[in-house]
Order: structure tokens, then C-alpha cells, then sequence
């Protein structure tokens, strides 16, 4: 069967150095001559078209308008080149440890297919990439134009990537991975599998812990696992228990051991596919 992997983009790919945000605070201080005030946590894990809505409201103090997000995104892309090119030289833009290693284990596969899940518009998520030479691996999937909601950002991803790839994904074939407890909510919305690094500074890591993804990893150095996880590779004896969770056993007491969540938040998640899995199976 054929496999997508969705992968987000900071924090999950590359760290960025903060690029987007100094450029979206350029943008604003270009076109209203204010420069926006706000926490991290206003924009961590959401989409641009969500990011750019609520940091115009705390900034003017009112709903921005289709054609005002407009101009804030085209102003956007246009600082968002010189922040990257000033985060690169002050080393703070750099890949996830690992990354390349596993992407170009991903691409050696056979009906394995990589695809971008990410909050960024796509010049955006492509401007980010390039310097680090990640482009190469990517030609399609969701971006932040798609919705500012994440989970039907990632839904139409895979749509896109169906029509690029001329080839149909099941969601118990389709892989999320990100870096933020939102990234886990939306692939489990969508009944997608949800795989974390865990290293990042973009995520709130309580959160992370009790969003419960499949698996937790601090970056890609270990790329066995990884494979093990995408059941491109077999379980090899003497993976520690702990490194992923493995939802044939109960999904129900990983979620009560780790959380503590009551039922009705459980079934809230929308959990599809672990009732038929084979017991023992590991994703």
C-alpha cells in the first residue's frame, strides 16, 4: 500500500530562527507603521492564515479583511527573503538533526511519498526550505492558504498530493509529523497517524505529552526508528517500551496513563483505527 508522509515545517524540518515572525513584524511596521507586540504562543503551531489574522487584530484592535491579508501576505514575502538570508548567517537557520539522512531513506522506498503539512503559505514554506537545500524533497501538499484551520489544512494536503502523485492514500496510510501538540490533534481529526519531534522550541511541551502522539523522538539521528514507526522497517528486538506507544495494546490505558482524560474527551479525538489492528503492531 502506498504511504504519505506529511511533514510540518519549523521546527519539525528546520529551525528557523524566528524568521517568519521578525518578517510578519516587518510587514506590519511597513504597511501601518506599528510593530506588533505579542506572545510566541499566539502564533506556535498555527497556520499563516491564522498567525496573520490575529496578530493584524491585536496590533489595530479589529478583524482584518480579505483584502487587507491579502497585502499583509505580499508584504510578508517580500521581507521574508532578507530574515532568512540574516538568520542563515547568524547560523540560528539550520535542519533538524538527521533530517536528510531519513528523508533520502524515505525517498529510496517504493510507494513511499513525501509530501509538506505545513501552517506556512507555500512561497513561504519554499523560501525556508531552500537554503538548506530541502526543497529537492518536496513538490506538493498543504499549506497555510488552505484554511487556517490545521486539521483541514492537512486533509487538503493529502488532496493535493493524491492529484500530484496520481495516487490514492487511505488515512491509515497517511503519517503526520510535526512538532507541536497541534500538529497530533489535527492528524488524529483526520485519522491520520501523528509522530513528533520533541526537541524543538516551537512547542508547548506539556501539551505535546498529553496530545499522545504514536511517536516521540528528539530529532531524526535515530532513523530505525523512524522506519519502524512508518512499518517500512520490522521491529527489532530490544527497542526500548517508551519510545513509541503502540495503540494494539489498549489504546485506551496509554491515553488514562499518560493524561488522565475521562472517556468523552477520548472519543472527542476521534480515534479510528486501532480496533482491527493485528495485536502486537507497532506504527
Amino acid at each position: 500500500m502506498s504511504k504519505l508522509i506529511l511533514f510540518d515545517l519549523d521546527g519539525t524540518l528546520l529551525s528557523s530562527g524566528m524568521s517568519g515572525k521578525k518578517a510578519l513584524d516587518r510587514a506590519m511596521e511597513n504597511l501601518y507603521g506599528q510593530k506588533p507586540v505579542y506572545d510566541m504562543t499566539v502564533i506556535n503551531g498555527n497556520t499563516d492564515s491564522k498567525n496573520f489574522s490575529s496578530v493584524f487584530e491585536i496590533t489595530r484592535g479589529r478583524k482584518i479583511k480579505p483584502a487587507e491579508l491579502a497585502a499583509l501576505k505580499a508584504e510578508y514575502l517580500k521581507c521574508l527573503p532578507a530574515e532568512v538570508k540574516t538568520c542563515v548567517l547568524a547560523g540560528s537557520h539550520k535542519i533538524i538533526k538527521g533530517v536528510v539522512k531519513f528523508l533520502d531513506a524515505l525517498r529510496a522506498q517504493k510507494d513511499v511519498y513525501l509530501a509538506l503539512g505545513t501552517g506556512n503559505f507555500k512561497d513561504a514554506a519554499f523560501i525556508k526550505l531552500k537554503p538548506c537545500g530541502l526543497e529537492k524533497y518536496f513538490q506538493t501538499g498543504g499549506f497555510g492558504e488552505a484554511s487556517s484551520n490545521r486539521a483541514k489544512m492537512l486533509s487538503a494536503g493529502v488532496k493535493h498530493a493524491e492529484k500530484f502523485f496520481k495516487t490514492k492514500f487511505s488515512p491509515e496510510n497517511v503519517y503526520v509529523i510535526g512538532d507541536t501538540h497541534k500538529d497530533v490533534i489535527a492528524a488524529k481529526e483526520n485519522g491520520y497517524h501523528s509522530g513528533v519531534v520533541t526537541g524543538s522550541a516551537y512547542s508547548d511541551k506539556e501539551r505535546l505529552t498529553r496530545a499522545a502522539a504514536e511517536l516521540e523522538m528528539p530529532d531524526f539521528t535515530d532513523v530505525k526508528t523512524w522506519l519502524v514507526w512508518l512499518d517500512i522497517k520490522a521491529d527489532p528486538k530490544g527497542v526500548k517500551r517508551g519510545r513509541y506507544i503502540m495503540p494494539a495494546s489498549a489504546i485506551e490505558h496509554v491515553f488514562y496513563s499518560r493524561t488522565g482524560i475521562d472517556e468523552d474527551r477520548l472519543k472527542r479525538f476521534r480515534i479510528k483505527k486501532y480496533e482491527k489492528l493485528p495485536a502486537g503492531k507497532i506504527f
